[in-house]
């Protein structure tokens, strides 16, 4: 069991570091929106690991990367629009 927990983490904090960062940054999201973004996904993952004792991926997965493409694409939006008024 924890073998299993431990690898679950380790997808986890590879998830965080890729999306988190990668994506994140790559977009060149605010500060205040990466740090949404950080909690968002830690308290789903905290929560998850209470109810069912392990990281369940299928559960923390989807809201994270949702929101990461939703900021992603409000990014993109703003900086056309930007583009367009300057």
């Amino acid at each position: 069991m924890a073998n299993r927990l431990l690898m679950q983490f380790l997808a986890l904090s590879l998830y965080a570091l890729f999306v988190g960062f990668c994506f994140c940054d790559g977009f060149k999201l605010h500060i205040l929106k990466k740090l949404i973004w950080f909690i968002t996904f830690l308290t789903i993952s905290i929560y998850i690991l209470k109810i069912k004792n392990e990281f369940d991926l299928a559960l923390i997965l989807p809201i994270p990367t949702l929101l990461a493409f939703l900021l992603g694409f409000y990014e993109i939006k703003k900086s056309k629009k930007d583009i367009k008024n300057g």
